[in-house]
């Protein structure tokens, strides 16, 4: 059978591992180059079991802002018939028209739903501290993606509804859905769609990011965000904020002692090699702003680095990425 449901998951042959699209992006660019690409099979059993293999796209493209903004995506392989109990069929939905006991206004969010790759109706930003088992002395450090990154519905729980709830943990998942959002979507739209914060209740997608400059201090938790530039310190760096907080310096600093506790380093290193190469970085952080003790500048502070998710600005003419600037 055909799919007809968006696919947001799908099984990793090498890593023997059920991944989002944007897990297999940072599992990509954390191997070491020449790096290889994935086979995807489907995420429902039934469908592996039959060899039902996905395509995954743009994964292996690094997140930047680009005038004509594509997500990386999964999408059905035209050549494989996918299993009547897959999590990604089902014969009841009907796209274009009203179903059941649906009002116009549940309609028109579910329409505007469709429209994304990956839409995601709660997010729980909540850290699992799962202790990840040291890797074997002289071998690198690769362990399975850590499972509490997306968090998956049952496939039976699918079935039973016609909207099922896309959940994640993954704050990069989350700032994709967004930035697609914000991409493709009028406004009118893009103010319809909510999100689930467990301890939070239901948010406008819209007003749970915010821009730097419309920060405020103390405020509730919730995804910050603006461009700037990043000055190195070993393998830790220092974002400092184009724009400014109430006329003060905003930044956010990332300790070498943080980057080798994470798991991904690797992948957030790779992004940050490209300083010479792009105009700028922006960069999405769920944290809270903390005035510095003299009270001249502000800084953004994060308890993971699993709430930290880096996008490459505009690539650099020619002419500019020759020309030395300042160091970052």
């Amino acid at each position: 059978m055909k799919t007809n449901r968006t696919i947001t998951r799908a099984f990793c042959v090498e890593l023997q591992e059920e991944l989002s699209i944007v897990a297999a992006r940072r599992e990509y660019f954390s191997q070491e180059p020449p790096r290889a690409r994935f086979s995807f099979l489907c995420s429902s059993e039934p469908c592996r079991a039959l060899g039902v293999k996905v395509t995954g796209v743009r994964y292996d493209v690094k997140p930047q802002e680009h005038p004509t903004f594509v997500a990386a995506h999964y999408r059905a392989n035209p050549n494989y018939e996918h299993h009547a109990d897959c999590e990604w069929v089902d014969e009841a939905i009907e796209t274009t028209v009203a179903q059941a006991d649906e009002t116009d206004a549940e309609s028109e969010l579910r329409k505007v739903k469709r429209k994304l790759d990956d839409y995601i109706d709660v997010f729980d930003p909540t850290i699992n501290d799962r202790v990840k088992p040291a890797p074997p002395k002289g071998k690198p450090d690769n362990v399975a993606p850590e499972k509490a990154d997306d968090i998956a519905v049952p496939a039976d729980t699918l079935k039973t509804r016609q909207d099922k709830q896309n959940r994640t943990s993954n704050l990069e998942r989350l700032v994709d859905s967004f930035r697609q959002a914000q991409a493709s979507l009028s406004k009118e739209e893009l103010a319809l769609l909510t999100l689930r914060i467990p301890g939070q209740g239901e948010v406008s997608l819209r007003a749970y990011f915010r821009h730097i400059k419309f920060a405020l201090l103390n405020d509730e938790r919730r995804v910050l965000y603006g461009g700037g530039l990043v000055e190195r310190y070993g393998t830790g760096f220092k974002f400092k904020f184009f724009d400014r907080l109430q006329g003060k310096l905003v930044t956010l600093y990332v300790s070498p002692a943080q980057m080798l506790a994470y798991r991904s380093s690797r992948y957030l290193s790779e992004l940050l090699s490209h300083a010479d190469e792009v105009r700028f970085f922006t960069v999405f952080a769920l944290g809270t702003l903390v005035a510095s003790p003299s009270g001249k500048s502000v800084s953004v502070e994060i308890e993971d680095l699993r709430h930290l998710a880096i996008v490459l600005g505009p690539a650099k003419d020619p002419e500019e990425a020759s020309a030395k600037g300042p160091t970052s």
